[in-house]
């Protein structure tokens, strides 16, 4: 696995609504338990909104990716 660029923890904040930050940051957290699979589950969801729209993130969507991820499968990456 790659390290995280220096400005991660700069970006995240761009990104997440401020008023969310410490629930977000806790349901990030909570995402780093789950397997493998569900973890790029999470983290496809999060790209795919940080990419569809420039509106900060709410606690609330992360909770929804969080749920998604732990119950879903991801589609697979065609061959």
């Amino acid at each position: 696995m790659r390290e995280l660029p220096d400005d991660f923890a700069e970006t995240l904040a761009r990104v997440l609504d401020p008023r969310h930050r410490e629930a977000s940051a806790e349901i990030i957290e909570a995402a780093t338990l789950l397997d493998d699979v569900a973890l790029r589950h999470f983290l496809q969801l999060f790209a795919a909104r940080v990419r569809a729209s420039d509106a900060p993130i709410r606690a609330g969507e992360l909770r929804n990716f969080l749920d998604r991820a732990a119950r879903e499968r991801p589609p697979q990456d065609a061959p």
